[in-house]
């Protein structure tokens, strides 16, 4: 794609900036004598600090892209995407946060492992934080070269190999210490660009809600550049996009719950100093997010009243060509050159590479966990020293880290949050049931467990890669909801089954001793 205007020379210097402070963090933290230092950041985060990193881990391409392209695409129906993200923390908050830091470990799989002391638990567990993961980062990485190739007019195989050589070189060298750090910038980066993009057309252009959805309704005929037929009352209307309400609310489950699943959102709240931070933590992270996911949905659909009403066209017939041709994904960095020219649109990819930059961080953080903690330590060598736990975390993380590369060129053609969305219907399907369950549930068995995952994982999969093999009534746009029940029937079902041939003999037998320390007062 051409640029058709020079070099955004602020957005190169905001994000060589980035990246400079990027480098001094990670050289700084680069020392890391345990794997809890590697993965945990010895477990002194604060919550204000592990808020905003859990912020900048969280509001994604998919957030920061995402959200106002389906809201641009979509209308009303695209508002679901914000809702679902934001409603997944108040899960956490009420179901998760503190009992997973009271259980003190370092990953998803450890608590599941642990909680029921069955490695296969842990194998099912390895597997679900990276295939969760993985399809987490292929839209991030789309982003990055969307964002890369807007940049420089770089072509988008060359963006995406620099993105992810960029990112495992920090997290590699710097670990969760330097990552917390990084993305704690990041965050404060992209919520501004977001802010500055919802406060200039509403404050100074004057360009209320109530008047962009009025003459978005009455729209009516065909859109500019593109010529397809727009109806306006459609697309303010609930049923544009998602047609059948079983859709609707498995997207809506899905969206919700898969947050309290994400392997890369959890890891954090081990971070933590203890169960009580961790919760302030979620109600920090709340307000951040709250105040983002009001701005993106607006920014959406002023920028498709910019469109409709070609007043793009005056400033640049590249923007509408842009909108036109790719308004899913490129719909936040042309609403930054439109209202604030080559200023504000070097904030807006600055903002979305530090969106980019934060959440691939933190994928590789979780999976590089579940790889060199959960299955190389784990399973295959409980003993291993310190240092050489260390050693295996960084070559883990240098081999997920390259896999963002391949990932990157399959996304190309995709849309960035409803791929992400598929990730969130993976981690709905499997960690939220088991961790819910386990966490609140004591008669829950190993068995239940490990029937949780595998129906999560296989369920989830089948639903997604064999949909159209599946009859019409089990075809879902996201089948996350509908998975998500079917796992928590498959715990249910097997633990009964197991505790009814077994008696207490099916339950671990620290049962008591664990749920006392999970729902308990504080341990000092």
């Amino acid at each position: 794609m051409e640029l058709g205007y020079q070099i955004p020379v602020t957005a190169l210097l905001l994000i060589g900036c980035m990246l400079a402070f990027t480098v001094v963090t990670t050289f700084m933290f680069r020392s890391q004598k345990t794997s809890a230092d590697y993965y945990l950041a010895g477990r002194k985060v604060n919550s204000f600090i592990n808020a905003s990193a859990i912020s900048s881990d969280y509001l994604s391409a998919a957030s920061f892209l995402g959200v106002a392209g389906v809201a641009f695409l979509f209308g009303f129906d695209g508002i679901i995407y914000a809702l679902g993200f934001f409603v997944g923390y108040i899960a956490l908050l009420l179901f998760l946060a503190s009992p997973l830091r009271k259980f003190g470990r370092y990953t998803v799989p450890d608590f599941v492992s642990e909680r029921f002391h069955s490695k296969p638990a842990r194998v099912l567990g390895v597997i679900g934080v990276l295939f969760i993961s993985l399809f987490y980062m292929a839209p991030q990485m789309l982003g990055a070269g969307k964002v890369m190739g807007l940049l420089l007019n770089l072509d988008y195989s060359t963006s995406i190999v620099i993105i992810a050589c960029i990112i495992t070189f920090y997290v590699t060298v710097g670990g969760m210490k330097a990552t917390t750090v990084n993305q704690l910038v990041q965050f404060w980066i992209l919520f501004g660009a977001m802010f500055l993009l919802a406060f200039i057309p509403f404050m100074i252009k004057g360009y209320t809600y109530t008047d962009v959805v009025k003459f978005l309704h009455d729209f009516k005929g065909a859109a500019p550049i593109s010529g397809k037929e727009f109806d306006g009352a459609a697309y303010t209307s609930p049923a544009y996009w998602l047609t059948s309400l079983k859709d609707t609310l498995s997207l809506l489950l899905a969206l919700m719950f898969g947050t309290a699943g994400l392997p890369h959102i959890l890891v954090r709240f081990y971070t933590a100093p203890d169960g009580k931070a961790a919760r302030r933590t979620v109600i920090y992270v709340l307000f951040l997010i709250g105040m983002f996911y009001i701005m993106s949905p607006y920014v959406g659909h002023v920028i498709r009243y910019v469109f409709l009403k070609g007043e793009a066209m005056g400033v640049s017939p590249h923007l509408m060509q842009w909108l036109a041709d790719n308004g899913k994904n490129l719909a936040v960095p042309v609403a930054g050159s439109y209202f604030g020219g080559q200023i504000l649109l070097g904030i807006v990819v600055a903002g979305a590479f530090a969106a980019i930059l934060s959440t691939v961080a933190g994928l590789i953080i979780a999976c590089a966990g579940a790889i060199g903690h959960d299955l190389v330590v784990n399973v295959f060598n409980p003993d291993m020293p310190e240092r050489s736990r260390v050693k295996v975390a960084r070559i883990a993380s240098v081999c997920v880290g390259l896999l963002g590369i391949p990932l990157g060129f399959w996304a190309e053609s995709m849309q960035i949050a409803i791929l992400v969305g598929l990730a969130f219907a993976i981690a709905a399907s499997t960690f939220f049931p088991v961790l819910v369950m386990g966490v609140w549930w004591p008669k829950m068995t190993k068995g239940g467990a490990c029937a949780g995952l595998v129906t999560g994982i296989i369920g989830s999969f089948a639903m997604i890669l064999g949909k159209s093999m599946l009859p019409h009534f089990l075809q879902y746009n996201n089948p996350g909801g509908f998975v998500m029940i079917l796992t928590f029937i498959a715990i249910y079902a097997v633990s009964k089954m197991e505790y009814a041939a077994k008696g207490e003999a099916a339950l671990p037998p620290d049962t008591m001793e664990v749920m006392t320390l999970l729902h308990g007062p504080e341990r000092a």
